[in-house]
């Protein structure tokens, strides 16, 4: 009886640990090739001891490109992966970490695991362990790859910020340009809400900005507009706002006006137009008082601008002067509402506020009632 324990006792995982250990201790002086076939024979020995031992015994003598690469392959295609993730810390050398993870990356329309091991990465690691994978997804020329991230991009995280969605959203836009427009447009609607919403929209502009110096294509700068417009129409009040300021602000006017139906649906004028207010300002010096005159006129507008003080200027400029043999200030200001109003109720609430600003810089302040400009 004894004899039979003695012999299950050697024959049980002990003694098959022990078989395998022979593998790590070839490690301590093998390199190279043999170093790496240490490492498979380990794999099959016992892949859990080969997990273990993988940083102590084998990455730490892989000190050159080929033997690292070579290694992780092994460990890749065995499906230990958890220490090739995360060996990237423990390569000090920041040119051999760059290196091979571009040349893993490039062999994975050959080797679908390195596609897996890839998209898995996403899920495991922290945020900085994804990050020093970077390189692999950009040399990836798999299309399977390409349709995940894909997928990912369109179903953003519900918070604001998420370092991994912002790596890997920043990778796809990269490789794809402005092919990536129309999962970004997604991907912004379905943050609106609580995700990442403004990361999202800086891709989008990302993706049609071309080298250092390059002018952007007219059609890129046309797909751009119309995918913001696209994401503005699908989403709250507040978001169409910061994307229709994008929009003027990078100067495309004409694709912000037409978000203004979508921003202020109450202020719909009759006949599908906007109404503003503007006035200019006649300022002079009147036998010792200051004096300012505000010329105001309602202002009717179809639709077609985001601002309508530069059509407005002239119009406004040119109306019969009042300050009769005063000391003129220069040319007249002009200002307008900032936004489209209600009604003429609006307008002079905004009269007030310009009377109450000129007074308090210590004019005698007019009104002048001017006829309306319509702008076509």
């Amino acid at each position: 009886m004894l004899t039979l324990a003695l012999g299950l006792a050697l024959s049980g995982p002990a003694a098959h640990a022990g078989k395998c250990d022979g593998y790590i201790r070839q490690a301590e002086s093998a390199e190279g090739e043999a170093l790496v076939a240490a490492f498979s024979k380990l794999v099959a020995c016992d892949k859990e001891q080969a997990s273990q031992s993988y940083k102590d015994a084998f990455l730490r003598r892989a000190s050159d490109l080929d033997t690292l690469h070579l290694l992780s392959m092994a460990a890749i295609d065995a499906d230990v992966w958890n220490p090739v993730w995360k060996q990237l810390e423990f390569v000090k050398d920041y040119s051999l970490r760059n290196e091979v993870t571009v040349r893993i990356g490039q062999e994975c329309a050959e080797n679908d695991k390195i596609t897996k091991f890839l998209q898995m990465s996403y899920v495991a690691l922290r945020d900085i362990e994804f990050e020093r994978w970077k390189k692999a997804f950009v040399s990836c020329e798999d299309a399977a790859l390409a349709e995940w991230m894909k997928g990912q991009v369109e179903k953003p995280p519900e918070k604001q910020f998420d370092e991994k969605y912002n790596a890997l959203v920043g990778i796809y836009t990269d490789k794809a340009r402005k092919d990536a427009l129309p999962s970004l447009t997604k991907g912004a609607i379905a943050a609106a809400e609580k995700g990442p919403f403004d990361v999202i929209l800086m891709q989008m502009d990302t993706a049609v900005t071309p080298e250092l110096g390059a002018e952007v294509p007219a059609s890129d700068k046309a797909a751009l507009e119309a995918s913001l417009v696209e994401v503005a129409t699908n989403v709250g009040t507040d978001k169409a706002r910061v994307v229709a300021d994008r929009l003027a602000n990078a100067g495309a006017e004409t694709a912000a006006a037409r978000l203004l139906p979508r921003l202020y649906p109450d202020r719909v004028q009759p006949g599908g137009k906007f109404l503003y207010g503007a006035a200019s300002i006649e300022a002079g010096d009147c036998s010792g008082e200051k004096t300012a005159v505000i010329h105001l006129a309602q202002v009717t507008e179809p639709g077609k601008r985001w601002n309508v003080l530069k059509d407005v200027e002239a119009p406004m400029r040119a109306v019969k002067p009042k300050l009769k043999k005063c000391k003129s200030e220069g040319e007249w200001p002009v200002a307008t509402t900032p936004e489209p109003l209600k009604s003429a109720k609006d307008v002079e609430t905004w009269l007030g506020e310009l009377e109450k600003n000129w007074a308090d810089k210590g004019y005698e302040v007019k009104v002048q009632k001017e006829k309306s400009v319509g702008l076509n």
